[in-house]
């Protein structure tokens, strides 16, 4: 799969290569979105780190609680999920803007919250990531995803 960046200035050239692509290949599958957002790339390694990040904090020995009795204490516990990792973190690396609106890996926000900017998501990443080699959790990094190529063009 090859992804373009659209803009009035290169539609030309853009549809050259799609009539290029259309030559090897009969069928293609086209999608389009915001630049500004950023490519589900990012989102898909995030949830991907969860699952370790989860699966190594269960490890250690983190749970959640069941229920809340009428003194407002915790009892029953069930096992650290992706899922916790990702409301846990999201919290920690990205907290909320300027006015005070949580920000979401979602494309469009729900809940009253923000859709991160590539920016946020890509700076929350590398928070977890550190966070992660500290604590010597193995997170994948593929060479080929936006994570890896912002990485590169910070670094150069």
């Amino acid at each position: 799969m090859k992804d373009y960046q659209l803009t009035k200035h290169n539609l030309s050239q853009f549809v050259d290569k799609l009539q290029d692509e259309l030559e090897e290949h009969p069928i293609l599958v086209v999608t389009s979105q915001n630049g500004n957002v950023g490519k589900w790339g990012m989102a898909r390694l995030w949830r991907a780190w969860m699952d370790k990040t989860a699966q190594f904090m269960a490890a250690n020995g983190c749970s959640m609680p069941l229920m809340i009795n009428k003194n407002g204490e915790n009892y029953g516990t069930r096992p650290f999920s992706s899922d916790d990792a990702h409301e846990l973190f999201t919290r920690q690396w990205m907290g909320t803007d300027a006015d005070g609106t949580r920000l979401s890996w979602s494309k469009t926000g729900h809940d009253k919250q923000r859709p991160a900017t590539k920016g946020e998501r890509f700076n929350a990443l590398r928070k977890h990531e550190a966070w992660g080699i500290e604590r010597g959790i193995i997170l994948f990094n593929p060479r080929d995803s936006e994570y890896s190529d912002l990485e590169k063009e910070q670094n150069s």
